[in-house]
């Protein structure tokens, strides 16, 4: 008597593809991180590391202005600026948050590009970390990367 392999469990045809509309919004948000770097990489990083925003026409930090201490965002351009230049050091040290969405937003430009063009969705590998360990984990770093930044301001002057 031959004995039978057992049934093993196997998925066929895998997760369905996204339609059209998904991969046209996946494509979508590839060009607005694109169109994020690319203006970084027209801005020329301030040395001080704050105020490379002001080459788009914006108004210098009020924040800064007023108290003499950066705000939150102070450096996040200039680091951006640095990013795409690949003066990865030069970016963190700008604005170590800043540091962390730049490469964020090159992710962000290579997934979706990848999900507009495969069709196949990236959600899931979201889905497995919990939402608060997102939320925990952004908030205490850019309040580290504020800490940073005030750190490099007041030991600058």
């Amino acid at each position: 008597m031959s004995e039978l392999a057992p049934p093993i469990y196997v998925r066929l045809g895998g997760p369905p593809r996204l339609g059209w509309l998904s991969r046209l919004l996946a494509l979508a948000i590839a060009l607005g991180a694109l169109c994020v770097l690319l203006t970084a990489a027209r801005l020329i990083p301030e040395a001080g590391g704050i105020g490379t925003h002001t080459q788009l026409g914006l108004a210098p930090c009020a924040f800064l202005d007023r108290t003499g201490i950066p705000c939150a965002g102070c450096g996040m351009t200039t680091s951006f600026a640095h990013f795409v230049r690949g003066q990865v050091f030069a970016s963190f040290f700008a604005q170590p948050f800043g540091f962390v969405l730049a490469v964020c937003t090159a992710v962000v430009f290579w997934g979706a590009i990848y999900v507009g063009t495969t069709g196949k969705a990236s959600y899931r590998l979201l889905l497995m970390i919990p939402l608060k360990a997102h939320l925990f984990f952004w908030l205490g770093f850019a309040a580290l990367g504020w800490i940073w930044k005030l750190i490099a301001v007041v030991s600058s002057h």
